[in-house]
């Protein structure tokens, strides 16, 4: 089943080009052109991905329609993941869309390799056995990294993102290596399976009295056990 991406954006051509290009790498693209129409689609719609931009209009006529949005994700508890674009890129708002529990932040102008990486990622992330727990990780380390940029102040606004592309190739290496154990624990379940089912079909054509039946039957308990 393909990923489903809500994307909420208010400039026509750049909705327009992101709607094309994902649609074309395979996602189901739903598309608002503010805060309003978005707030109908999440109420009607499951989404695994929100890709929202920060400064549209809001609430109020403010012009943090995104964060307006982002708040109302998460006190609904929505289990979709928001992805943040923002014209106005700062250390501040960074640490602000983190702390209400963004996903992840892209400033414009950004390459479409860089947003079409950061949908992979986190539609990756969502794959693992254990997603919420995967992706929980992912934005705990996210977070508290640019909170410790937030306090060192020692990079300027300009170069947030490629500090933040940095920390995030090691944080894909760190996830390539927890991917990597669950298909270990895949192919084990998958053979133990394997071998649970042989050594139960073993049991019943052997009498309680063979010799090799207590062997046979502290297999089956054995694997049992381990699934």
């Amino acid at each position: 089943m393909p990923t489903k991406i809500l994307l909420v954006e208010d400039d026509k051509d750049l909705r327009d080009t992101l709607n094309t290009v994902l649609e074309a790498d395979g996602y189901c693209i739903d598309t608002a052109e503010g805060l309003d129409a978005a707030l109908k689609s999440i109420a009607s719609n499951d989404y695994d991905i929100i890709l929202m931009a920060k400064n549209m209009p809001g609430i109020d006529g403010n012009r943090e329609g995104g964060i307006d949005l982002l708040r109302r994700v998460r006190s609904q508890r929505l289990s979709c993941e928001v992805i943040m674009m923002t014209g106005y890129p700062t250390v501040e708002s960074a640490t602000e869309a983190m702390k209400l529990g963004a996903f992840d932040y892209i400033p414009k102008p950004f390459s479409l390799a860089d947003i079409r990486l950061k949908i992979r990622r986190l539609a990756e992330y969502r794959s693992f056995i254990n997603p919420d727990y995967t992706i929980g990780l992912y934005k705990r380390i996210q977070r508290k990294m640019v909170e410790l940029i937030e306090q060192a102040a020692k990079i300027s606004d300009n170069n947030l993102d490629r500090a933040l592309l940095s920390v995030n190739d090691e944080i894909d290496k760190l996830f390539l290596t927890l991917k990597n154990n669950e298909r270990l624990i895949l192919a084990e379940r998958e053979s133990l399976s394997h071998i649970a089912s042989l050594a139960e079909r073993l049991k019943l054509s052997l009498p309680e009295t063979d010799d090799n039946y207590c062997l046979v039957d502290r297999i089956c308990r054995f694997s049992n056990e381990r699934l």
